[in-house]
């Protein structure tokens, strides 16, 4: 939601740390930004609206000293210079008294200067740290991806681009300390149409794996009439760590499930599924594998996490923990292959009843099951029937029927809807209080289904 400019500050307790929930609260967060950014004022910068965005909290006080982290989509007029736009900054709310010390451990001169205001500022009253893109306190090639001068000279040679040709650039996604996606569009020239290429950039140095992985499905589509469409990769870059793709082609999965073929839809993912579980690509350098001990111990952090949101959810998180614990021997004993690791239906599209797949990005070591449970999961999120996900299901089984395991299946159903109720708190979505006990219920609907399918 955007908020508007008002004329009343909501007065801060002198010396007290503000509560967390202001930060996340557009109208409350314009005046104080209008009041203590420098260049803002009477005379100078405004702030006209304000989204917020991209918010993410965290409990531990002993991992994190940033307690939430979020985005400001600024909307700024330039009273002198008559100009207007939007400003995005990624802001760091610190613990009382670290903000500084975080400040004095960036290099400055790794900066540049923003469409509006500066590029890093100290809010101390406010426990706040603030990044203006294209700054980014883990990504500092983005400013580079973000100039069209400079993007020009890292173009692959694949992207086709030229010395001294036109090109647009447009930010799409962006995930601070993460990742961004750009577009890229490469105007026309004699001869030559206007060309649309996509980037995806990281913190690290994943690019030319992923590189690699589109490789190998966009030759397999080339062969094989039913295996899966890809983009067509175009290169990678190990000095903007960035992955080049051009176009896709498609209808999104989701919509694509509106029409009658949607149980045929669901056995074109499910062979998908197979080819990437059988593909013989190597999980991201560094991933740690998604093993039944690294699920027992993701369970006990995250019941960790919501008994500090809400210490009366204590005995119910205690009864789901304990029941995933003792149905963990038969998930133990299956061997890790690789999996896709992020497998939802938003990375798939549709293509003259192929199926597109997005986002290499999380491949890792651990059972398939667990892309078959979060892909089955995000159906139900998204309210699609039942039957689509029973359908996949099915479909999974008779194209690799010694990869499918019902009970492993249940396991990490239950698991990823363990999963998706501390979500709801960390992502700070509006309303994300009574979807936390909503998705804690639908947990505990999954664990009941687990006992009694396969008792332990």
């Amino acid at each position: 939601m955007m908020a508007r400019q008002h004329d009343h500050a909501p007065a801060l307790a002198g010396g007290s740390a503000p509560p967390l929930d202001l930060y996340s609260d557009g109208a409350a967060m314009l005046p104080l930004l209008q009041a203590q950014l420098p260049g803002f004022g009477e005379v100078g910068l405004r702030i006209t609206g304000i989204r917020v965005h991209a918010a993410r909290r965290s409990t531990s006080v002993a991992r994190n000293p940033i307690p939430l982290s979020l985005c400001y989509d600024l909307e700024v007029s330039d009273t002198q210079q008559g100009r207007s736009g939007t400003q995005t900054c990624f802001a760091q709310v610190y613990r009382p008294g670290l903000a500084e010390a975080a400040q004095g451990r960036v290099n400055t001169r790794q900066l540049v200067r923003p469409a509006f205001g500066e590029p890093l500022v100290l809010l101390p009253a406010l426990n706040l740290l603030l990044w203006a893109l294209p700054n980014d306190p883990d990504m500092p090639h983005l400013p580079a991806l973000l100039d069209p001068a400079l993007a020009l000279q890292a173009l692959p040679p694949g992207c086709g681009a030229e010395p001294g040709d036109e090109l647009g650039v447009e930010l799409l996604r962006y995930a601070p300390q993460r990742r961004a996606t750009l577009r890229y569009t490469v105007a026309a020239r004699a001869g030559r149409p206007e060309r649309a290429i996509y980037a995806k950039t990281f913190f690290d140095q994943r690019a030319r794996d992923i590189h690699r992985r589109f490789e190998h499905f966009w030759q397999l589509s080339q062969r094989d009439p039913l295996a899966p469409l890809v983009a067509e990769p175009l290169g990678h870059d190990a000095a903007t760590r960035s992955v080049w793709q051009a176009s896709a082609l498609g209808l999104p999965l989701l919509q694509a499930l509106a029409s009658p073929q949607a149980p045929q839809l669901m056995e074109r993912v499910a062979q998908a599924l197979v080819l990437l579980h059988e593909s013989g690509l190597q999980p991201t350098a560094g991933a740690a594998p998604h093993s039944v001990p690294h699920w027992l111990a993701e369970v006990s952090r995250r019941r960790n996490k919501l008994d500090r949101i809400k210490p009366e959810l204590a005995e119910r998180t205690a009864r789901i923990a304990a029941t995933l614990t003792a149905h963990a021997a038969r998930p133990a004993q299956r061997p890790l292959s690789l999996i896709h690791g992020d497998c939802h239906p938003d990375q798939m599209w549709v293509h003259e009843g192929r199926i597109v797949l997005f986002d290499f990005d999380e491949f890792t070591l651990g059972d398939p099951m667990e892309d078959l449970a979060s892909f089955v999961l995000k159906l139900e999120q998204a309210e699609q029937p039942e039957a689509l996900g029973r359908a996949l299901v099915r479909a999974y089984a008779a194209a690799a029927p010694r990869r499918f395991d019902a009970q492993a299946l249940a396991w990490h159903l239950a698991i990823q809807s363990l999963l998706q109720v501390s979500r709801t708190f960390i992502y700070q979505r509006p309303g994300w209080a009574e979807e936390l006990d909503s998705r804690l219920a639908a947990a505990e609907t999954r664990i009941l289904a687990l006992q009694l399918s396969h008792p332990a």
